[in-house]
C-alpha cells in the first residue's frame, strides 16, 4: 500500500513482500519502503534484504553533571567554542536571556514564532499548535526559556519539569529566521541543561524526533544535537510505549532530503537487548558524503548507503 505521510511517499509492505523483493514494483513511486511492527524473529532476514529495524522515535538525553565545567569538559574544543560563541553573539546583540512562567499570552507569542519557523520547513508539522490546550493545562509544570530583543520574543524553549522522571524536557523551541544563523538554539538548549541542574534533575532531554532525518528534520539536526552532548536512544527507553518498531529501506529522494539518516537497532541477540543497546547510524545519499559530521555520540557505527535511482 502506498501512502503519503506528511508529504513523504512511502510503501507499506509486510515481511514477505520485503523479503521477496515484491516492494520493487513501487520503487519509482516512493522514497521509503517500510515494514511496520516486524516481529523480532524477522529482523535478521530484513537486514539481509536491505531493511533496517529501528525504533519509530528516538529521544535525545544527557545526564546532568554536577557542574557546567564538568559537562563542557566532555565536549570537543570546537563544540565548547560554538556554545561560548553563541552566548557572545547574543550579548553583542543585547539579547535578554531569562525564564518566564508559561502564561496564555506567552504561549501565544511563542506559537506565532513557532508557526513562522514551521512554515519555512519543507514538511513542517505544527505539533505545538495542535497540543496548545494540553500545554496550557500543564502550564505550571513548564519552565520557559525566553530570549528577547527589547520587548520582542526572538527565541523560546518550552521546557517541562518532570520530577517523577528526574528529567527536564525541552518540548518545543523556536527562534526567528535571523537568529537561526546565530545559533540561538544552542543558547536555548544550554539553558535547558542549566535549568535541569538548578532543579537537581538527573536528565536533560531534547524531546522526541521521528527516526528518519531528511523528512521533518534534516540530517544536520542529528549532528547539531549530538554536538551539544546529547545522545539518541530509543524512545521507549525513556517513555515506555513511545513509538513502535519499524524496518525501513530508503530508495529515493523526491521528498526526502539528501542525505537522509536513520538509527537502527544493533544486531544483538534478543529484542530487549536490541532496544537497550547503542544504536547504529545509517546515512543514505545518491553521492559520496563526508561521514564525520554525523558520527553522533553513543552510536556503535555509521554506514553510508549509496541510493541508486530506480531504472526501467
Amino acid at each position: 500500500m502506498i501512502i503519503r505521510s506528511l508529504g513523504l511517499p512511502m510503501a507499506l509492505v509486510d515481511v514477505d513482500q520485503a523479503l521477496s523483493g515484491r516492494w520493487r514494483v513501487h520503487a519509482h513511486e516512493v522514497d521509503v519502503v517500510r515494514v511496520q511492527d516486524p516481529p523480532y524473529e524477522a529482523w535478521p532476514r530484513l537486514r539481509e534484504a536491505g531493511f533496517h529495524p529501528k525504533p519509530q522515535v528516538i529521544m535525545w538525553r544527557a545526564e546532568v553533571t554536577a557542574s557546567e565545567d564538568a559537562y563542557l569538559a566532555t565536549l570537543s574544543g570546537k563544540d565548547r567554542y560554538d556554545i561560548r560563541s553563541a552566548y557572545r553573539r547574543a550579548a553583542e546583540a543585547d539579547l535578554l536571556i531569562g525564564t518566564e512562567p508559561l502564561t496564555p499570552a506567552l504561549l501565544d507569542e511563542f506559537l506565532e514564532l513557532y508557526e513562522k519557523q514551521i512554515a519555512g520547513m519543507r514538511h513542517g508539522w505544527p505539533v505545538a499548535v495542535r497540543q496548545q490546550a494540553d500545554i496550557l493545562d500543564r502550564a505550571d509544570s513548564y519552565r520557559t526559556i525566553t530570549v528577547r530583543s527589547g520587548a520582542s520574543l526572538v527565541g523560546a524553549c518550552l521546557n517541562e519539569d518532570l520530577p517523577d522522571r528526574d528529567e527536564m524536557r525541552a518540548r518545543f523551541s523556536a527562534v526567528t529566521q535571523g537568529q537561526r544563523n546565530g545559533s540561538l538554539s544552542r543558547v536555548l538548549y544550554w539553558e535547558t541543561m542549566r535549568q535541569a541542574r538548578v532543579r537537581g534533575r538527573r536528565w536533560a532531554t531534547l524531546g522526541r524526533d521521528v527516526n528518519l532525518y531528511g523528512h521533518l528534520g534534516n540530517a544536520g539536526l542529528f549532528s547539531f544535537k549530538s554536538r551539544l552532548g546529547f545522545t539518541a536512544v530509543p524512545g521507549q527507553l525513556v517513555e515506555p510505549g513511545s513509538g513502535s518498531h519499524q524496518a525501513d529501506r530508503v530508495v529515493g529522494f523526491s521528498a526526502l532530503s539528501d542525505p537522509a539518516l536513520l538509527l537502527s537497532y544493533a544486531a544483538v541477540e534478543g529484542e530487549e537487548a536490541a532496544v537497550t543497546a547503542r544504536l547504529s547510524g545509517h546515512l543514505f545519499s545518491e553521492v559520496d558524503v563526508d561521514l564525520r559530521p554525523f558520527r553522533g555520540a553513543g552510536l556503535t557505527d555509521l554506514t553510508l548507503h549509496r541510493v541508486r535511482p530506480p531504472t526501467g
